[in-house]
C-alpha cells in the first residue's frame, strides 16, 4: 500500500491508495442464480404486466420474502412494488402505480427508485421521485399485505424550481434511534442550484406521515443532497453532490461529506471533494450518492461513482480522527473502448457490512464484459471480484444473468447476497435500453 498527498485548499490530504494497477484478484466458490427474469418494457410506453427495470436495491421481509420495486412497467409505465417468496419462487405484485395526467399528476407516485427500507414496526417504506399530486414525488409505506398508504405529497414548484419541501426525492428512507423517518430529496427547497432547480432539502416525520418538517435547506455551496446514515453517536452524514457553483468553470465539481444533528442543527461540512479535470479524474473521487457505512464509531466507507484516477470511481474511508483525510480503499481501473476492466467501473452502491467486517457491494458498469461486478472487501483492505455478469446481446440487450447491478446487495440470513440489475434478462428488440433486468442471488462460498 502507498500513500499519496494532495493539497486541496490549502490542506494536505494523505490519500492511501491500494495497487490499482494489480489485477483485482477473482473468489472462488460463490454460485450465482438468477431467481427472476422482469419483463421488458414496451418501447413507447415502458409498460408491462408485471413491471420492469428493479431499479431498487430490495429488502428482506419479516417472512423472509423479498420486497422491491420497479421503477418503470406495470399498466401504466410508472413502476410496481413486487413480492418474491424465496422458497416457492412466486413472484407477485403488491401495488402498481397509477397513470399520471396531463400535468404529470395522480395520487400515488410514479418512478420509484433507489432502495426500500423495513421499519420497526415490519411495514416496508419507500419513495417515489414523480407524481403524486404536484408531480413532485410522494412517500409512501406498504405492508407486506400489499397495504400500500400515502405518506406525503412534495408540494409544487414555482417557476423557479423552489417549495418549502423539496421536490423529487430519490434517495432512502432512514429509521432514525426516534422511530421517526429521515431522509432527503433531489430538488426542490429554498435555494437555487442551477437556473431552474432548487438545491433540495433533508425533511423527518413520524412513521404515521404527521409532523413533517425541513431539516435542513441546502445551499449551492453545499449541493444537492444525496442519502443518509444516522452514526453511533446519534449524528446523520451523509454526502452531498455538485456543490459551489462559483468553482472555476469545467466539469462539475465533485461534492462534500457533511453531518447534521437530527433536529437539523449544526450541520457541518466535513470534507469538500477535489474538483475533476477534463476527463473527469481526480484524487479522492467525485458523486458519492449512496449512504455511508459505519465500521466503527467514527469511520466510515463510501463509494464515489465517477473520479479517481481513471474516472472510473473509488471506495473511499473517511474518520473523524482525520478531519482532513480521504483515505482511498479501493481506485477502480480504467476501461477500454468497449468499457470492460478486470475490478468493474462507476460505483452507484452501498457497501452492505457483514459481522465478520467485510463489505460487499456492486459497480454499475465495467468488468470483463462491461456489465458490471459483485465484489467484497475483506477487512484486511483486500478488494475482490466475486461475480462478473455477462455479456448481453447486442441487437436486444438479452443475457441470464442480467447488467448493470446498481444500489448494492442485502445479506440474506444463508450467507447469500441479493441483488438487482437494472437491464439485461429478457431483451427487447427496442435494444439494452428496454431490457428488462433481473433479482438475483449469490451464494458465497464458506
Amino acid at each position: 500500500m502507498s500513500a499519496r498527498w494532495l493539497k486541496l485548499g490549502g490542506v494536505v490530504v494523505a490519500l492511501v491508495m491500494t495497487a490499482a494497477t494489480v489485477p483485482a484478484a477473482v473468489a472462488d466458490g460463490p454460485t450465482f442464480s438468477t431467481l427472476y427474469k422482469f419483463e421488458a418494457p414496451a418501447a413507447t410506453t415502458f409498460t408491462s404486466a408485471l413491471g420492469s427495470r428493479p431499479d431498487t436495491l430490495p429488502v428482506l421481509g419479516p417472512d423472509g420474502a423479498i420486497y422491491g420495486m420497479t421503477s418503470v412497467g406495470g399498466q401504466y409505465g410508472n413502476g410496481v412494488i413486487y413480492r418474491f417468496d424465496q422458497h416457492t419462487h412466486q413472484y407477485k405484485v403488491l401495488h402498481t402505480f397509477s397513470a399520471l395526467d396531463a400535468n404529470g399528476d395522480n395520487e400515488d407516485g410514479a418512478n420509484p427508485g433507489v432502495a426500500l427500507t423495513r421499519g420497526p414496526d415490519d411495514d416496508i417504506y419507500g419513495m417515489a421521485s414523480f407524481g403524486g399530486e404536484n408531480g413532485t414525488g410522494t412517500i409512501f409505506k406498504i405492508t407486506t399485505s400489499g397495504e400500500f398508504t400515502v405518506l406525503h405529497t412534495f408540494s409544487a414548484l414555482d417557476a423557479n424550481g423552489h417549495n418549502e419541501d423539496g421536490a423529487n426525492p430519490l434517495r432512502t428512507v432512514v429509521i432514525g434511534n426516534d422511530g421517526y423517518l429521515y431522509g432527503t430529496t433531489r430538488l426542490g427547497g429554498q435555494n437555487t442550484c442551477g437556473a431552474t432547480h432548487g438545491c433540495a432539502v433533508a425533511w423527518v416525520m413520524d412513521r404515521w406521515g404527521n409532523n413533517f418538517s425541513v431539516l435542513h435547506q441546502f445551499t449551492a455551496s453545499e449541493g444537492h443532497a444525496a442519502s443518509l446514515l444516522q452514526a453511533r453517536d446519534g449524528l446523520f452524514y451523509g454526502c452531498a453532490v455538485w456543490p459551489a457553483t462559483s468553482l472555476p468553470s469545467g466539469p462539475l465539481p465533485s461534492g462534500i461529506l457533511y453531518r447534521m444533528a437530527p433536529s437539523g442543527q449544526d450541520f457541518e461540512v466535513l470534507y469538500t471533494f477535489s474538483q475533476t479535470d477534463a476527463n473527469g479524474d481526480n484524487m479522492d473521487g467525485a458523486d458519492c450518492y449512496e449512504p455511508l457505512v459505519e465500521t466503527k464509531p467514527g469511520v466510515f466507507y463510501g463509494t464515489a461513482r465517477h473520479g479517481g484516477i481513471n474516472g472510473t470511481g473509488l471506495v473511499f474511508r473517511y474518520s473523524l480522527s482525520k478531519p482532513s483525510v480521504v483515505e482511498i480503499v479501493h481506485d477502480f481501473s480504467g476501461v477500454n473502448a468497449a468499457g470492460e476492466n478486470e475490478d468493474g467501473a462507476n460505483p452507484n452502491a452501498r457497501l452492505t457490512l457483514a459481522d465478520d467486517g467485510t463489505m460487499y457491494s456492486t459497480a454499475s458498469l465495467g468488468g470483463m464484459n462491461g456489465n458490471g461486478v459483485v465484489y467484497r472487501i475483506r477487512r484486511d483492505g483486500c478488494f475482490e471480484v466475486l461475480y462478473t455478469f455477462s455479456a448481453t446481446d447486442p441487437t436486444t440487450g438479452a443475457n441470464q444473468d442480467g447488467a448493470t447491478p446498481d444500489f448494492g446487495v442485502v445479506l440474506d440470513e444463508d450467507n447469500s447476497l441479493v441483488g438487482i440489475a437494472d437491464y439485461g434478462g429478457n431483451g427487447s428488440s427496442a435494444g439494452f435500453l428496454n431490457s428488462g433486468g433481473t433479482l438475483y442471488r449469490l451464494k458465497l462460498g464458506d
